[in-house]
């Protein structure tokens, strides 16, 4: 799907409204699916229908910043009503290319820092929708690692040193890591090219390692040979998502991804009805989840204790 153009369901020409789409993961990815599930049944809800009053225009795989900037110069083109931007990449590249088509932004890190909005409570410009995280998450990601594997030392965190995005989450972890006794190491992973197999294998070389995967969109989509490495590796992985855990990943504290695209359908509803972005607050997580695989954990010959699979919101056998 790498050079595919838009794919545009609904054909009804006249009273009906057109709204973007664009989901950072490829349209083979199970995970993107089920947030696009998620996302047409809360228009439903609302009323909205394909076919009927509405018309959709989705872009797959705008994680990669290049196929962002194609795909959104298309979409732009089309001149819809609202954008729905699911990540930096794609929210980067609308930010640049428009100021009126009015968007709104699922799982973005920080975006009255990066620029896209003025305040959280009052947006300002065209854009608003629907944060991801508080710098301070990195901090309990560390945490929870340590928890469950109690002999760590050194832990390797999987980023891509360019996407200034994480730097207040990666500032956390780096202010908690000496109170929890840890060394920290950056594994830089920016494209799929990269030899991340090979990184993940030096540093698995010394005791004590564990691995923190930052929710990048790449990390996302090359998320199996992430599991691959740590698993050859005997390193456990802390992960954003519960998708990391249920696809195999060893343990997950975030966002209910999913319900944000669900969530994002009520603020598209409004802006067709009329109201601003500049007008909608930027809403912040409130509700998080942990996920622990204990398959994974039992492969990595990890107890995990019954006090953290007590708290844990979902436990994989």
């Amino acid at each position: 799907m790498a050079n595919a153009p838009l794919a545009t369901y609904s054909d009804q020409p006249e009273r009906t409204r057109r709204i973007g789409v664009l989901v950072a993961y490829a349209e083979s990815d199970p995970e993107a699916q089920a947030r696009i599930a998620a996302f047409r049944q809360g228009l439903r809800e609302l009323g909205w229908t394909e076919g009927h009053n509405l018309r959709m225009e989705l872009g797959w795989g705008t994680g990669d910043p290049d196929r962002a900037r194609t795909l959104v110069t298309e979409l732009i083109s089309l001149a819809p009503d609202v954008i729905v931007a699911h990540g930096t990449p794609a929210l980067t590249a609308l930010h640049r290319a428009t100021r009126t088509i009015p968007i709104v932004f699922t799982s973005v890190i920080d975006p009255v820092g990066a620029g896209y909005v003025q305040s959280l409570a009052l947006p300002g410009g065209n854009i608003t929708g629907f944060s991801t995280f508080e710098p301070e998450i990195g901090g309990k990601w560390l945490e929870l690692l340590k928890e469950i594997a109690p002999g760590l030392s050194r832990v390797a965190g999987i980023l891509d040193p360019g996407f200034k995005g994480f730097a207040g989450v990666w500032g956390a972890i780096e202010n908690m890591a000496p109170r929890l006794g840890l060394q920290l190491k950056n594994l830089p992973f920016q494209a799929p090219t990269d030899d991340l197999e090979s990184a993940v294998a030096r540093f698995a070389q010394e005791l004590g390692g564990g691995l923190i995967v930052l929710p990048t969109a790449l990390n996302a989509v090359q998320r199996n040979r992430i599991f691959s490495s740590a698993a050859r590796g005997g390193l456990p992985a802390m992960y954003a998502f519960r998708f990391y855990a249920t696809d195999g990943g060893l343990m997950s504290y975030g966002i209910d991804t999913v319900n944000l695209f669900r969530r994002s359908a009520f603020y598209v509803d409004r802006i067709l009805k009329g109201e601003k972005p500049a007008d909608l607050p930027v809403q912040a997580p409130t509700k998080f989840e942990m996920v622990i695989n204990l398959k994974t954990a039992r492969a990595l010959g990890l107890n995990v204790s019954p006090m953290l699979l007590a708290r844990a919101d979902e436990v994989i056998e």
